[in-house]
């Protein structure tokens, strides 16, 4: 087994109360970092739900351009946060992969979005 399987499983029996002490704040502003933290999920969420309702959009009008609107919101905003908790818990992959992974998506995105503009 690798070592992120077996960091899974050894997190998956764990204690709550245990999986609360295995987060480590650097430095000395912990309001500041749980603040961070917070806010990252506010904006995974609400890029999710923008994201939703264009797909929604294209669902009830069944036009084209909104459907490449969906991809391309999806590829320049939600996508990218999702990598980087994907790929950030995963020790294979460097820093710089992940940068370039979450890159290529936004750059993807804004293409979609601009083939739809100057369409």
């Amino acid at each position: 087994m690798t070592a992120c399987c077996l960091a899974a499983a050894r997190l998956a029996r764990a204690d709550p109360p245990t999986l609360l002490a295995q987060v480590e704040i650097v430095g000395d502003n912990a309001a500041l970092a749980a603040v961070t933290i917070a806010a990252f999920f506010v904006s995974v969420v609400l890029a999710a739900f923008v994201t939703y309702r264009f797909a929604r959009g294209y669902l009830r009008t069944r036009r084209r351009p909104l459907l490449y609107l969906t991809v391309g919101l999806l590829l320049l905003a939600p996508l990218p946060m999702f990598l980087r908790i994907a790929f950030g818990n995963i020790e294979s992959v460097t820093g710089t992969e992940r940068r370039i992974l979450v890159t290529a998506s936004k750059f993807c995105g804004l293409l979609v979005i601009l083939g739809v503009v100057y369409r």
